[in-house]
C-alpha cells in the first residue's frame, strides 16, 4: 500500500476542533441558520473520492498549486435527479493513519444491494431551524457519490436536520447495504486545480 501524504497542520487542527466537541460537552451553542433547499445533483460521467474541493483540508499545503486535469472538482452536492437509477453507492472515507507517519488516506468504499432504504433517506427533506440551539462541533462529512451501471455518478446531498447536521438515516442505510469492495488511495498524488470563486472549499458539505 503506498505511504500517504504527511499530515497538514491545518487538517490537525481541524480534526482537533472536530474532537474536542465530540468529546467535551457545553459546546457554544449558536442559533440554527437558514439553508437554501439543495437542487438535483448534476450527472457526470464517473465517481472520484480524490475530487480536490471534497478532500483539500487533508492534503499538504505543497501540493496545492498544480493543476490535475486526472481529478477536477465534483460538482455540488444535490438530489437524485429524476431518471437517475443508481446501482451502487461509494463513500469517500478520510482517515488518520497515525501509526504511518501521522498521513491521511482516503478509502472508497463501494455498497451494494437494495438501494431503496438508501434513497428514501436520502429523499428526506431538509428539516427547517426553527430557532434552535445548536452545538458548534464541527461535523466531517464522508462525500457519498451514487453509481449508476454506466459508471455515471451523482454527488448526494445528505438530508440535514434543524442545526445542519446530517440525519442518520443515510448511515443507518449504508450500514445495511453490503460492502462489495474498498480501495485505499494516495493522497500525495493529488494536485488540485485552483479554487473556484463560486465554490468555497468547507471541511463537510452534507
Amino acid at each position: 500500500m503506498p505511504r500517504t501524504a504527511r499530515v497538514s497542520a491545518h487538517a490537525a487542527a481541524l480534526l482537533g476542533a472536530a474532537a474536542v466537541c465530540v468529546l467535551v460537552s457545553g459546546c457554544a451553542s449558536i442559533p440554527g441558520g437558514n439553508a437554501k433547499e439543495a437542487d438535483p445533483a448534476q450527472i457526470v460521467d464517473s465517481h472520484d473520492c480524490l475530487a480536490p474541493n471534497l478532500i483539500d483540508w487533508a492534503l499538504p499545503r505543497h501540493s496545492r498549486s498544480t493543476p490535475d486535469p486526472e481529478h477536477p472538482y465534483a460538482p455540488k452536492a444535490g438530489r437524485v435527479p429524476e431518471g437517475f437509477s443508481p446501482a451502487t453507492a461509494v463513500r469517500c472515507d478520510v482517515t488518520a493513519d497515525i501509526g504511518d507517519g501521522q498521513g491521511f488516506s482516503v478509502t472508497a468504499v463501494t455498497f451494494a444491494g437494495d438501494l431503496a432504504p438508501l434513497l428514501a433517506a436520502l429523499a428526506e427533506p431538509d428539516d427547517e431551524d426553527s430557532n434552535v440551539a445548536c452545538t458548534e462541533n464541527l461535523e466531517l462529512v464522508p462525500p457519498l457519490w451514487l453509481v449508476d451501471a454506466a459508471g455515471r455518478a451523482i454527488n448526494a446531498h445528505y438530508p440535514v436536520d434543524a442545526c445542519h447536521k446530517t440525519k442518520p438515516g443515510v448511515r443507518d442505510a449504508l450500514a445495511a447495504l453490503t460492502v462489495a469492495d474498498s480501495t485505499t488511495l494516495q493522497l500525495g498524488q493529488v494536485q488540485p486545480l485552483p479554487t473556484p470563486v463560486s465554490d468555497p472549499i468547507t471541511p463537510s458539505s452534507p
